[in-house]
């Protein structure tokens, strides 16, 4: 699986194109759950794309890994240190497809070390 680590998406970009809730992801934002910019002069936050799933979906392991390397001070750079890792020895997959797989344990704990 292919998530993109650094492409940003407006939130009326995701509402229209992958079917998001927008008050959602603004809920999701405010409550440190999604990792959002604004840029300067904009009155639009940006997403990064590669916390969204199938139909704008926010699987419940990116906001535990997004809530805890706020608060262990990692930020999103910090976090997408952590996401672009293999795992294991052998293989393609990275931390960043556990997130989507619905078994965030792997990635909570790289992000514990990680801090």
């Amino acid at each position: 699986m292919y998530h993109s680590l650094t492409a940003q998406l407006p939130a009326s970009w995701l509402s229209t194109r992958v079917g998001a809730d927008s008050a959602e992801i603004d809920r999701l934002r405010r409550s440190g759950e999604l990792f959002a910019t604004r840029p300067d002069g904009s009155n639009e936050w940006l997403y990064s794309a590669w916390q969204f799933g199938p139909g704008g979906r926010v699987p419940d392991a990116v906001r535990r890994a997004v809530r805890l390397a706020v608060d262990k001070g990692l930020g999103e750079e910090g976090l997408l240190r952590v996401l672009r890792r293999r795992v294991g020895l052998t293989g393609n997959e990275r931390m960043v497809d556990l997130l989507f797989e619905g078994d965030g344990r792997t990635v909570i704990s790289a992000i514990n070390a990680a801090a």
